[in-house]
């Protein structure tokens, strides 16, 4: 649509001089230039290439740019050219400001410091992988006005104190986003949207040329909980940080007390730029993705299990030494201290389930209503646990105090001579490990076989321990006991894999879902 007015070759938007530029002659042109040159008219629509895919059905638009040699969301190596269309033009746009090879560079950072990450996202993943894509956003203008009362704790020595303090909220948010594009992945979308107002520009093509760009076909009334729900966040945060003293509040229960006198309204419609990558990996999708203005990202980076279980031999080498100097276990405690780790490996197996299912359900629930402040609840806490490495940190200190525990907890039980004491104690773990089992499949997402086999494994032990059929033999206790150490290696291998399908999605398709929320 642009072309050089010195050699005719097409222009297309640089990111780093925020003006059209030729490939070809290296001449460049302002916008404002551009668009006048071309009789180019506020408001009106113009004209693009849409690019459908054949296998997911997903179609983005084009112009000036070559035919895409891959979709982004399914990861397809062929993408199909189609008649030229009409595009509406929405009321603003983001210009890119990171290029490529930032976002490149930023992604690989990210890979290099997760020292278990899968290999493949280190020698298949290539600065040619991330793909300059618009994607339509919603805006919205919300406000929440109202007395909170916020419980709050206070500790001092030994002693805490709670107490609760009433605040006074009138707050008005006019740049809320949310994407508008049923093919991008809400839930790292919604992660890397905010971009403060004085980056959007007065729509032009012009900022598309060279770049792809998806179609709003989302219903906008149905983000209007979530505008509600991110103006009662944003007013809880301002009236905080004006409180002062070393207080912890809690505002779960008056935040859904806010979003019922909140508003809000949608004011119009945006393009928010984004470094969009895929990757296939054992029939579902890895994704990155990147904000084109702030350079923030969100990105899947699932772990490669072979070097996992490399490094934790390699720890558990001086830990085995550490409890052979610390500990001089019967066998019957051997037993208990397979079961307490069985025990504790299932507890993070069932973690994960339920946030693969919240995540599964999320991605499900798309008529709006409860449904949809359903899934912007769960999307929140998905949102919590992945946020920086926080959680990480939080998941690591609680691995280790818990191995802590369980070195004094073996220390302790060491000092028993009563046999009824272990036989109660196999009894109450096994009967622990059956309800955790039971509980985690009740999030319908398939039981490891893992955690079957440890179950049995315990059963089978407690019973021997408490029947005595070979007369207090610690052979086939410590028989056992190397099986259910085994089944916590199985489990533990079934966390890895859940781990991994949780950083990854669903194959797409869009062919079946067309139009917006509403009709999924």
């Amino acid at each position: 649509m642009y072309g050089c007015p010195g050699c005719g070759s097409m222009m297309t938007f640089d990111i780093q001089g925020q003006e059209l530029k030729c490939g070809r002659c290296g001449r460049t042109q302002s916008i404002a230039e551009a668009d006048s040159r071309e009789a180019r008219q506020a408001g009106s629509n113009f004209a693009v290439d849409v690019l459908t895919c054949p296998t997911c059905g997903a179609e983005i638009r084009a112009m000036n740019t070559a035919q895409a040699a891959f979709c982004s969301y399914c990861g397809s190596s062929v993408m199909l050219r189609q008649s030229t269309s009409d595009m509406e033009s929405p009321d603003t746009v983001a210009p890119f400001r990171v290029t490529r090879e930032e976002c490149f560079a930023k992604y690989r950072d990210m890979v290099k410091k997760s020292l278990c990450a899968d290999r493949r996202l280190k020698k298949e993943v290539t600065a040619e992988s991330f793909r300059g894509i618009y994607v339509p956003h919603y805006v919205y203008s919300a406000a929440v006005r109202g007395e909170a009362v916020l419980e709050g704790t206070e500790t001092k020595g030994n002693d805490t104190y709670y107490y609760n303090t009433t605040v006074e909220l009138d707050h008005e948010f006019n740049n809320i986003l949310h994407d508008a594009s049923r093919e991008m992945p809400d839930a790292m979308s919604e992660k890397i949207a905010r971009i403060e107002p004085d980056a959007f520009r007065p729509f032009s093509p012009a900022y598309l040329s060279g770049y792809f760009s998806d179609i709003p076909d989302t219903n906008e009334k149905a983000y209007i909980p979530f505008a509600k729900a991110e103006a009662v966040r944003l007013g809880l945060k301002d009236v905080m940080d004006d409180l002062e003293g070393g207080y912890h509040y809690s505002t779960g229960d008056t935040e859904k007390k806010l979003v019922k006198m909140a508003s809000a309204k949608c004011t119009g419609k945006t393009l928010v730029p984004v470094w969009f990558m895929s990757i296939r990996s054992k029939g579902r999708l890895l994704y990155a993705i990147q904000n084109g203005v702030t350079g923030e990202m969100a990105a899947d980076i699932p772990m490669d299990i072979p070097r996992f279980g490399l490094i934790a031999l390699i720890a558990a080498i001086p830990l085995f030494f550490l409890f052979n100097s610390l500990l001089t276990l019967r066998p019957e405690m051997v037993m208990i201290a397979a079961m307490l780790l069985a025990v504790g490996t299932q507890l993070f197996v069932n973690r994960r389930r339920r946030n693969i299912a919240d995540r599964e359900q999320a991605e499900e629930a798309r008529d709006g209503g409860d449904n949809l402040q359903r899934r912007l609840k769960q999307r929140k806490r998905m949102a919590s646990r992945a946020k920086g490495g926080s959680a990480g940190l939080i998941e690591g200190a609680g691995g280790f105090g818990g191995l802590v525990l369980l070195v004094i907890l073996l220390t302790q039980f060491s000092k028993i001579n009563d046999a009824y004491i272990f036989k109660l104690g196999a009894l109450g773990l096994t009967a622990l490990m059956g309800g955790l089992v039971w509980w985690g499949a009740q999030t319908k997402v398939r039981t490891p076989a893992g955690c079957i086999a440890a179950l049995i494994v315990m059963a089978l032990a407690t019973a021997i321990l408490i029947l005595d059929p070979f007369h207090s033999d610690d052979l086939p206790m410590y028989i056992l006991a190397l099986l259910c150490l085994a089944s916590v290696i199985w489990v533990c291998v079934d966390l890895l894999m859940l781990y991994n399908r949780e950083c990854s999605n669903a194959m797409p398709q869009f062919e079946s879902h067309q139009g917006g929320e509403d009709n999924a």
